[in-house]
């Protein structure tokens, strides 16, 4: 039976316990938590894995994270089965093309339809960390969220996860490009796992997403194939 999403009010508890950083000091809503900042160092760390790992009977790998938002996000991606969504689109471009104009995080308002702003906040190499407002709903809402994307232009590969997971308890999305006759084929595979309090279970949420991704992908292609010809015009 798949175990529900540890809350950030009890993994601050565990936080707390193992490490004995005071509670008011443990703000999990904001993605720039580092444990350096509130006093957090291996031991304590390794103290709030093996506490974890114990209660829930899991393994966790936390390697090279560095932020408390990004553990807790490892623990629950590893209590719960994901729900997985595949999209793709073949596009009539150059790789080069493709991928620079799809990796150009800070124009994506430009790219796809549903953002109305794209924050770079951090990039290291081929890291980037940003910040993603879509446009307002008709009701007013505004949704926002931070995420993080690693880019593997070898491999044709881009990894992305949120780290304000906000009514998910995780969001992984995994970029593939692939060469075919016709074109670049451009996958999104994306697993997630929505919170008990969130206003959408898991399959209402993978129609939403399989519904949007079909929209954008598309969009992105007319656009990105736009290019492509003006680009060939202007080389003529």
């Amino acid at each position: 039976m798949p175990l529900p999403p540890l809350s950030p009010a009890e993994f601050r508890t565990i936080v707390q316990r193992c490490t004995g950083v005071p509670a008011e000091e443990l703000r999990l809503d904001d993605p720039q938590l580092t444990l350096d900042e509130v006093g957090v160092d291996s031991l304590g760390l390794l103290n709030i894995l093996t506490e974890v790992e114990n209660r829930y009977d899991i393994r966790l790998d936390a390697e090279g994270l560095t932020r408390l938002p990004e553990i807790l996000a490892l623990i629950n991606e590893k209590l719960a089965p994901s729900t997985r969504t595949d999209n793709s689109v073949v596009i009539d471009a150059p790789l080069e093309l493709v991928w620079d104009l799809t990796n150009d995080v800070a124009n994506w308002p430009n790219l796809f339809s549903e953002y109305a702003a794209a924050e770079i906040l951090h990039q290291t190499g081929d890291t980037v960390r940003f910040r993603l407002t879509m446009h307002p709903e008709p009701d007013g809402t505004v949704w926002s969220w931070v995420s993080e994307r690693v880019m593997d232009r070898a491999a044709g590969s881009v990894r992305a996860h949120r780290v304000e997971t906000g009514p998910f308890a995780f969001m992984n999305i995994h970029w593939t490009y692939r060469q075919t006759d016709a074109g670049i084929e451009l996958r999104w595979v994306q697993e997630f796992h929505m919170r008990p309090d969130a206003p959408a279970d898991d399959e209402t949420m993978a129609g939403h997403i399989n519904r949007n991704s079909k929209v954008q992908l598309a969009l992105i292609k007319d656009r990105v194939e736009a290019a492509a010809r003006a680009g060939a015009a202007v080389t003529r």
